[in-house]
């Protein structure tokens, strides 16, 4: 028996884990990167997205407890709701001058459940989000505050705490 029959299964799992490890890379960090851009709505305190109206509220470092050498940016916003309203997708906290991102991070801190939503709700009456931002204790800001919304729209708030 030859070394490739010996050893054709252990060949067919490494190839269809190869092909795993590259549909991963493509779906986690290729299609994300490649998303249109004209569909950015700047917004200052206000803007309409996925059915709904979200308005900026205040910013408030430390307002949780952290790990050591964190700290946390909790922002507020007001939703309208409304029967059309859709569910929305990531909130991103970015740089403006630098090149680090951040995911909200409210499951990873104890923030008690009546502070408002972390994400838009669909079909409901108003209501408040409540983002927070685990960052480390360099990061000053200003930032840009990403919500990705039901449509493929993005809108972005300027964050300057």
């Amino acid at each position: 028996m030859t070394w490739w029959r010996r050893q054709r299964l252990s060949l067919i799992a490494l190839a269809i884990a190869a092909v795993a490890m590259l549909g991963a890379t493509v779906w986690l960090d290729i299609v994300p990167s490649i998303r249109p851009t004209d569909r950015v709505i700047e917004a200052e305190s206000t803007v309409d997205i996925a059915g709904q109206t979200l308005t900026l509220g205040p910013t408030e470092w430390g307002e949780f407890e952290t790990p050591e050498d964190t700290r946390v940016l909790s922002i507020r916003l007001a939703s309208s709701g409304g029967s059309d309203a859709a569910l929305c997708g990531q909130a991103a906290l970015t740089e403006i001058d630098g090149d680090r991102t951040w995911l909200s991070s409210r499951k990873s801190l104890v923030v008690p459940s009546d502070e408002g939503e972390n994400s838009c709700l669909p079909e409901s009456a108003s209501y408040r989000i409540l983002l927070t931002f685990l960052l480390p204790e360099d990061a000053e800001g200003p930032f840009l505050l990403d919500i990705e919304g039901s449509d493929d729209d993005l809108a972005r708030f300027r964050i300057d705490p």
